[in-house]
């Protein structure tokens, strides 16, 4: 501790340890936040910019902060309301305290404290969300995001942050890293893609393949680690799903794929960033089940017109090694190495409707509007 500057110093980069939730729907790390460290599970997300946690007087079953009890915590005047990409919307006051990220501890950092929030965070098994994109779409103009705060108060010396996610199949779990990123996480050297607009983390994709077919297809994308699956527009979408036999769409269930050997046998589909291919492989297209419709299982891409930018969710991610450069507004991306343990260890505490929903509707989409 610098006694000076109140502030905690550490060896960067400090790490952010992940727990999976069911099958790689959603993943949440453990904050302190408060003079007493109440913990919290946060799904933290390079979708939206705002950190907020149920407010003790919130009806929730999730974990809820009480501010009675924490010596550092100072009210903000205002309120705040958030609506995500999934339909899900929280609104509550604002205050200010420490809070503890991977061992960094964040002085008077601004968040939000839910009063009202939509059934699906109520009954989520994670309590609340840490933003992790720019914070020109924070619901509070002018606030700090917790990685702004990391920089600005030095408790890491290089403005970056990494993330790996894991496989439920593959042992699960995931990390974050604030100060740096891991190479033996990924094979290679990282490919560094321009920041196009400094919002979400957005960048231009300049194609798109099915193996070896070139679909003519290039827009502007953003890597979301708080939306599960890929979604891109419906024209996207089609053009995918066409070169995958026996594939079809439908309103109820969305993109479904055969569960076959065939199926799980095809070609990556391939994403050029920065002149590179990367890829999404069919083990991450081919999701759960579907109720009702023996042999098919939901597909990894959805679609929606709604929003333009195609979505590179943990279906993406977990191929992909990412690392978010805010000093520089750029991404680094590499192909992730496999990790040696195969045992699934992952809290499979989603009730198998709730999960069923959750992938019907792009399964847990954090991006904010």
């Amino acid at each position: 501790m610098d006694a000076a500057s109140n502030t905690t110093i550490v060896e960067e980069p400090y790490v952010e340890t992940l727990t999976d939730v069911a099958r790689d729907i959603q993943y949440y790390a453990e904050v302190e936040i408060g003079s007493d460290m109440q913990k919290v599970r946060l799904d933290f997300d390079t979708g939206s910019s705002d950190l907020w946690i149920p407010d003790s007087t919130c009806k929730t079953t999730c974990a809820k902060f009480n501010r009675e009890t924490s010596t550092t915590f100072q009210p903000v005047k205002g309120k705040f309301q958030i609506s995500y990409g999934d339909g899900s919307r929280v609104e509550g006051i604002l205050g200010q305290d420490r809070v503890n990220i991977a061992g960094l501890v964040i002085e008077n950092q601004t968040f939000g404290l839910a009063l009202r929030q939509s059934a699906s965070f109520s009954n989520d098994i994670v309590d609340g969300i840490l933003g992790l994109a720019y914070n020109s779409i924070s619901c509070v103009p002018g606030t700090l995001t917790p990685m702004d705060n990391l920089v600005k108060q030095n408790l890491i010396q290089s403005p970056v942050f990494s993330v790996w996610l894991g496989r439920s199949t593959e042992g699960g779990g995931g990390e974050y890293r604030f100060g740096g990123y891991d190479p033996n996480r990924f094979e290679g050297e990282l490919t560094w893609v321009p920041v196009t607009k400094k919002r979400y983390w957005q960048i231009k994709c300049e194609g798109l393949f099915f193996g070896d077919v070139d679909l003519n297809l290039k827009g502007e994308a953003i890597i979301d680690t708080g939306t599960t699956l890929v979604i891109v527009p419906t024209k996207v979408a089609k053009a995918i799903h066409a070169h995958i036999p026996g594939s079809s769409y439908d309103r109820n269930n969305g993109w479904i794929v055969p569960d076959t050997p065939e199926v799980a046998a095809l070609s990556p589909i391939l994403l050029v960033l920065g002149g590179v291919k990367f890829e999404i492989i069919m083990k991450d297209m081919m999701r759960e089940p579907v109720v009702g419709k023996p042999g098919y299982v939901y597909s990894g891409i959805a679609s929606t017109d709604y929003v333009r930018l195609w979505i590179l969710g943990d279906v993406f991610i977990k191929q992909n090694y990412c690392v978010f450069d805010v000093g520089q507004d750029r991404i680094g991306m590499a192909r992730c190495i496999p990790p040696s343990r195969v045992k699934p260890a992952v809290l499979s505490l989603m009730k198998e409707d709730d999960e069923e929903q959750d992938v019907k509707k792009g399964a847990g989409c954090c991006l904010v509007m």
